[in-house]
């Protein structure tokens, strides 16, 4: 049993140390380059010795010039004669006013005393809203307790924005309130 112990402990320390060999060493000491060669030493040349056949040196045939051969004429190109084309007539410009703009959000409004109408008008819509809501008896108040929240929150909204000088925005706000409350009521 303790053979077998030892064993494995000798067959882990030899795979570990294989491991080790086959990956390297992650800190390699640096190699010297090698000295360099020592230069050739001369060499003496000896003369082949003559074969008794020689090579018969092949007749050199001079290439033609560029002179010799035929170049091609050119065509003279013909000058391209352009007319002059008359101006377009010119344009008179007609005095018309541009078409209206087209609002895709909405107008914007002026604001402060520049509409001193819509300011009236929307201050009337919110009281109009406050009396049909403080006519209201206390069953009704009671059983759409949801629905008044909501109109008084839209009152609310609406005095706000009348505060801040947005006439429209009040208007609206008074107008969905008062819808609201006609729904509670019918």
């Amino acid at each position: 049993m303790r053979l077998s112990g030892l064993r494995r402990g000798f067959q882990l320390a030899v795979v570990i140390c294989v491991c080790g060999l086959v990956t390297g060493c992650r800190h390699k000491a640096k190699v010297a380059a090698p000295p360099p060669l020592p230069p050739p030493s001369p060499v003496a040349l000896v003369p082949a010795p003559e074969s008794p056949t020689r090579v018969q040196p092949l007749p050199v045939t001079p290439l033609p010039t560029p002179a010799a051969q035929p170049q091609p004429k050119k065509k003279k190109k013909k000058p391209v004669v352009v007319t002059p084309v008359a101006p377009p007539p010119a344009e008179v410009a007609i005095n018309t006013p541009p078409p209206p703009p087209v609002d895709v959000v909405g107008s914007l409004t002026a604001g402060g005393d520049a509409a001193p109408a819509a300011k009236q008008k929307a201050s009337t819509a919110i009281n109009d809203v406050e009396k049909q809501l403080a006519g209201l008896s206390a069953a009704t108040l009671e059983a759409q307790r949801d629905g008044v929240t909501r109109v008084k929150n839209f009152l609310r909204q609406a005095h706000d924005a009348l505060r801040s000088g947005d006439a429209e925005g009040a208007l609206t706000l008074a107008s969905k309130a008062k819808v609201l409350l006609d729904d509670l009521l019918k």
